[in-house]
């Protein structure tokens, strides 16, 4: 039987009402039970236990499935269902490799000539980051290192090459969060951060793909090490 820990029953919701779809809140929750390592590779989410777990319909929950397969979280796999995606080596070597050409590419297109109202947010966000972080509120910290990073993406002169970041920023929430509670990790996170900004400030390009660059390294480090992908 599942854990009924951190349960909720979550509302029926419509677009028109502005609050969030029961759908969506179930796809964010999953999402981040995948992000920290709640739900580990391979392991089956079951319909009637998730339904149970959300008070929900199995409507509801095979709309958030069907999110949490468009960013690549889930696999469906003949005679068992749905499972958390397991990436093999190459796998998590590719989907670095594009990654690595997504911050650099979107580093270079960022709109500078909005660099004071891009720092002045990012700024906002990367405080209440290291806030989290200082208290040890992992999730709320992964909530703000989305926005942060969503932000940048908001700001790239490209729309194709913005969709295509977040996109891939999605499908790698699992290798960026399980690095959050590592104290060293999320210093360098920190210390990326401020650089990021001081080159969007200071309107150095190539410094900017630089720091965004590195700043995804580490993380998949620590993901590789946890599941032996080497």
């Amino acid at each position: 039987m599942p854990s009924n820990r951190g349960a909720k029953s979550l509302p029926e919701t419509s677009a028109e009402s502005g609050k969030v779809r029961a759908a969506d809140a179930i796809y964010q929750v999953l999402r981040h039970d995948i992000a920290f390592g709640r739900l580990m590779p391979r392991q089956r989410l079951v319909e009637s236990d998730l339904c149970e777990r959300f008070g929900t319909s199995n409507h509801n929950i095979r709309q958030a499935f069907e999110l949490l397969d468009r960013v690549g979280l889930i696999e469906r796999k003949a005679n068992r269902g749905v499972e958390v995606k397991a990436l093999s080596a190459d796998e998590l070597k590719d989907l670095y490799d594009m990654r690595v050409i997504l911050q650099a590419e979107g580093a270079r297109r960022i709109d500078l000539s909005r660099s004071a109202e891009i720092v002045a947010k990012l700024t906002e966000i990367n405080d209440a980051y290291e806030k989290a972080l200082d208290e040890g509120r992992f999730e709320a910290a992964a909530e703000a290192n989305d926005a942060f990073h969503m932000t940048t993406f908001d700001y790239c002169l490209n729309a194709e090459l913005a969709k295509l970041q977040r996109s891939y920023w999605l499908r790698a929430s699992a290798i960026i969060s399980r690095a959050l509670s590592d104290s060293s990790l999320s210093h360098g996170s920190r210390r990326d951060h401020r650089e990021i900004i001081a080159a969007i400030r200071d309107g150095s390009v190539d410094r900017l793909a630089e720091v965004a660059v590195a700043h995804i390294r580490p993380a998949v480090d620590v993901y590789r090490r946890l599941y032996g992908l080497f």
